[in-house]
């Protein structure tokens, strides 16, 4: 017998990383999506996280934008903090990459507020 798969819609998590954030007691900014370029190119200690969601195949898929296409980025992301990087933009210069499992996701969002001054992209009204 067959048996698929159960479709899940997409989840948008921003709203869980800001409250993880809140309770480990780490600084971070809301800011719209139009002030992300900005934000982003202020310094090499700037980084933005564009999206947290968790797509139809149940993944945990994060996006975070920086200065530069710098490739240190995507080896703390890929090689030390365990993320699948599954798209790079150079144009936009972002990163996109995917874990199975919440908790890696939030520490490594955890880790980004802790080393960056970290963004966050939130267009649907306040905290």
């Amino acid at each position: 017998m067959v048996t698929f798969r159960k479709k899940t819609l997409t989840s948008d998590l921003i709203d869980d990383a800001i409250d993880h954030l809140k309770s480990e007691g780490i600084d971070f900014n809301i800011i719209s999506s139009k002030d992300a370029d900005k934000v982003s190119k202020v310094n090499s200690k700037a980084m933005v996280l564009m999206s947290f969601i968790k797509n139809e195949r149940g993944v945990y898929q994060i996006t975070v934008k920086d200065k530069e296409f710098y490739t240190y980025t995507r080896k703390l992301l890929g090689e030390y903090l365990g993320l699948k990087i599954i798209e790079e933009n150079k144009k936009d210069r972002t990163f996109t990459g995917e874990t199975n499992h919440l908790g890696i996701a939030l520490d490594l969002i955890e880790v980004l507020g802790l080393k960056y001054n970290l963004s966050i992209v939130k267009d649907n009204g306040k905290i």
